[in-house]
C-alpha cells in the first residue's frame, strides 16, 4: 500500500519540520531586510551593540585607578566610594577636600565636583568592591539593560527609532559613565507602572521615591502624579525618599547633609563663574551665561521657564492629553527646571519620546522626520563635539573658553519640543498607528 515504515515516517517528518523552520528563518531575515529604518529590529541591535562596544572601551582604557589620564564622571562615583570605606566622605562634598583626593589617587589635575544628594552614596559604596574597570563595567552594563527595557516597553515596534534619535546620548553615556541610564530606567518603570491597570498603580511611587538621588529630574512626573491626584502614588514616594534618606543618616551621620549643603553651595559659585563646561550643559542659564549675559539675570530667565516648563504638566491634563502624553509632558518639563543640566540627562526625553513615537511616526512627514532626528543629534551630541574640538588638558575646574563651542543645547532642545507639538496637535491618522500595551516591570 505505499505505508512508510515508523522509522522512515519519523526522518520525514524530521525533515519536513526542519524544512519549515528554515523557511521561517529566511522570512524572518527577508522581512528584517523590508523593515523601514526607524522599526528595524537589525537596525536596533547594531545601535547598542555599539554602545556595547564603547562601554567595553571606556572601561578597558583604564582598567585601574591609577592608570586614569583625564578624569571622567565615573571616576568621581568610584573616588567617592573609596572616600565612603574610609570614613571620608564629607571630604567628597568639600571642593578642596575632593580635589586633593583624585589628584593623590589619580596623579591627574582634572576635577569632578561632588552634589549628589546622600541617599545616592548608599549606591556608591559597593563600586571600589571591584577594579575600576570591571566596576565601569558592570554599573553602564546593567544601568544600560534597565533603560532599553523600559525604553522597549514604552516604544514598541518603535524602538529603534528612539535609539536612533538617542544616539549621541547613548554614545556619552557610554563614554563617561555616568547616570543618565539609571535615571532614565526609573523615569520610564515609573510610567510603565503609571499606565499599568488601576490596582497596580501604587507601584509607581517606588522608582519615582527613587529619584531622590536627582530628584529635579522627577519634577514633572511628581507634578503628573499630582494634577491626576495620584495620592497613593505621591505618598509612596515621599515614603520611599525618606526611608533613603533616614539610612543615608544613619550609615554616614547626621552631619553629611550639613557637608552636602556646603557642596550645593560651592557648586552654585562655580557655575556663576563659568566653571563648568558650559556647552554640554542643557539649560538656558548655560546658553545665557555662555553668551555673555549676567549670571542673575541668566538664573531668572531659567526660573521661570522652568515654571512655564511645569505649568505645562497641568496644561495638558486640562485640554484632555492622554496618559501617555501627559506622562511625556510631564518627562519633557523636567529637563527644564534645573540650571545644572547636562547632555546625559537626555535620557529622560528619551522616555517621553518612547511614550508618543506611534504617534509621532504616524503624524509626521519624512522631511520633519528628519529634521526632528537632526536636531535631537545635535542637543545630545553638541557637547561631545565641543569636547573633542576644544578641551585640552582642562584646567582643576573644568571649564572652556572656546570662542566657537557656545551653548547651544537647551535653544534646540525648546525648537524640537515646538516641532513634536506641532506634529501632535495634528488630527490622528484614520487608522491609528498599533500603541504597545503597558506592561509592569518584572
Amino acid at each position: 500500500m505505499g505505508m512508510c515504515a515508523p522509522g522512515q515516517e519519523r526522518a520525514g517528518a524530521m525533515r519536513e519540520t526542519g524544512g519549515r523552520r528554515q523557511a521561517d528563518a529566511v522570512g524572518r531575515l527577508s522581512r528584517i531586510g523590508d523593515t523601514a529604518p526607524e522599526t528595524s529590529p537589525l537596525l536596533a541591535a547594531i545601535l547598542l551593540a555599539l554602545v556595547g562596544l564603547l562601554i567595553w572601551v571606556s572601561a578597558a582604557s583604564a582598567p585601574q585607578l591609577a592608570d586614569v589620564e583625564r578624569l571622567i564622571d565615573f571616576d568621581a562615583f568610584y573616588i567617592t566610594g573609596l572616600l565612603i570605606a574610609e570614613g571620608r566622605l564629607a571630604e567628597a562634598y568639600r571642593l578642596a577636600d575632593m580635589m586633593a583626593a583624585q589628584r593623590a589617587l589619580t596623579g591627574t589635575d582634572t576635577f569632578m565636583t561632588w552634589t549628589y544628594p546622600p541617599p545616592y552614596n548608599l549606591l556608591m559604596q559597593y563600586l571600589p568592591l571591584l577594579p575600576r574597570g570591571q566596576a565601569f563595567m558592570l554599573f553602564s552594563v546593567l544601568t544600560l539593560a534597565a533603560y532599553v527595557l523600559v525604553l522597549q516597553r514604552l516604544a514598541g515596534r518603535y524602538m529603534t527609532a528612539v535609539l536612533l534619535a538617542l544616539a549621541p546620548v547613548l554614545a556619552v553615556q557610554a563614554l563617561i559613565g555616568q547616570n543618565g541610564f539609571l535615571l532614565g530606567a526609573l523615569a520610564g518603570w515609573f510610567c510603565l507602572a503609571s499606565l499599568n491597570a488601576q490596582p497596580r498603580r501604587g507601584l509607581a511611587g517606588l522608582p519615582l521615591g527613587l529619584m531622590v538621588i536627582k530628584p529635579h529630574l522627577g519634577l514633572g512626573l511628581g507634578l503628573a502624579a499630582l494634577v491626576q491626584r495620584r495620592w497613593t502614588v505621591l505618598g509612596v514616594a515621599l515614603a520611599v525618599a525618606a526611608v533613603l534618606s533616614g539610612l543615608a543618616t544613619l550609615t554616614f551621620g547626621i552631619g553629611i547633609w550639613g557637608a552636602f549643603r556646603g557642596a550645593v553651595a560651592e557648586a552654585g559659585v562655580i557655575l556663576q563663574q563659568g566653571g563648568y563646561q558650559l556647552h554640554r550643559m542643557a539649560s538656558v542659564y548655560a546658553t545665557l551665561h555662555r553668551a555673555g549675559v549676567a549670571p542673575e539675570t541668566a538664573a531668572l530667565a531659567q526660573a521661570a521657564l522652568g515654571v512655564t516648563a511645569l505649568a505645562a504638566v497641568p496644561l495638558a491634563l486640562w485640554r484632555g492629553a492622554r496618559p501617555r502624553v501627559l506622562l511625556a509632558v510631564g518627562c519633557f518639563a523636567s529637563l527644564m527646571v534645573s540650571p545644572y543640566g547636562y547632555d546625559y540627562d537626555l535620557t529622560i526625553f528619551g522616555i517621553g519620546l518612547a511614550l508618543i513615537a506611534a504617534d509621532l511616526m504616524a503624524r509626521a512627514t519624512r522631511a520633519e522626520k528628519g529634521l526632528m532626528l537632526l536636531m535631537a543629534w545635535i542637543a545630545g551630541g553638541w557637547g561631545l563635539y565641543g569636547t573633542a574640538v576644544g578641551v585640552r588638558g582642562a584646567p582643576p575646574v573644568q571649564g572652556s573658553d572656546l570662542p566657537l563651542v557656545q551653548a547651544i543645547i537647551a535653544p534646540v532642545y525648546l525648537l524640537l519640543l515646538v516641532m513634536i507639538w506641532r506634529v501632535m496637535c495634528r488630527s490622528a491618522p484614520a487608522t491609528p498607528p498599533a500603541t504597545p500595551p503597558a506592561a509592569s516591570m518584572p
